[in-house]
């Protein structure tokens, strides 16, 4: 009797656990989540895969499981992050308009992924680390990001610049949406709309210069 209570006991424990059980695609998404939130909050050298296995719930195995160390994680994170802000971009710059409604759609679509993604911001901008391939990667998105600007900027036909100043120009704004998205994350009570406004104003009032266009 007392074996029949113990397994009836322990019957609804192993259900549990058989539920609770994450498909491995699920489980690789909520360690993606738990690092992000770490990295971007402590930043990468103060990390362990220690404490985003107990923030995602899971084994350090589990982490192994899925990515081979700490570097291979950060690495993987930021190449998702950068693929999704890029994917972000590339359909603001889509948008059929003047060159003031595209830089409108840039920007929105900007800080529309900072929105919704701050932790894998903090991560693509703000997290400073001495790992030299890390560093690489930093350096690359920033190009990235600067290239798909300068590529806004040569398909506008009425914009009169010079070959040599497009890819400084392309820096000077996306440093700007860049400096202004890490300002926000501290400043959450600003609408994104300002944002907007802010970076189509004075990005366009200085454009305008180089279409002969009033701003």
């Amino acid at each position: 009797m007392s074996d029949i209570a113990t397994a009836s006991r322990r019957r609804p424990k192993t259900e549990r656990r058989v539920r609770q059980r994450l498909p491995a695609a699920q489980r690789r998404e909520t360690l993606i989540r738990a690092a992000s939130e770490q990295f971007a909050q402590r930043g990468y050298d103060q990390v362990s895969l220690d404490e985003v296995a107990e923030r995602a719930g899971v084994t350090k195995v589990i982490v192994y499981r899925h990515f081979g160390s700490k570097r291979d994680l950060y690495l993987q994170l930021l190449a998702t992050h950068r693929d999704e802000l890029l994917r972000t971009l590339a359909e603001g710059m889509t948008v059929q308009a003047s060159l003031p409604g595209r830089v409108a759609a840039v920007a929105d679509a900007w800080f529309a992924y900072v929105e919704t993604n701050p932790f894998a911001w903090a991560m693509l901008f703000q997290d400073v680390t001495g790992d030299p391939e890390i560093r690489a990667f930093h350096a690359g998105m920033r190009a990235t990001a600067r290239s798909a600007v300068t590529g806004l900027l040569a398909a506008e036909p009425a914009l009169r610049l010079g070959p040599a100043m497009l890819e400084p120009v392309a820096e000077v704004l996306r440093s700007a949406m860049t400096g202004l998205a890490l300002w926000w994350l501290e400043h959450r009570d600003v609408p994104r709309a300002t944002l907007v406004e802010t970076i189509t104003q004075t990005a366009w009032h200085g454009l305008a210069n180089a279409t002969g266009t009033k701003a």
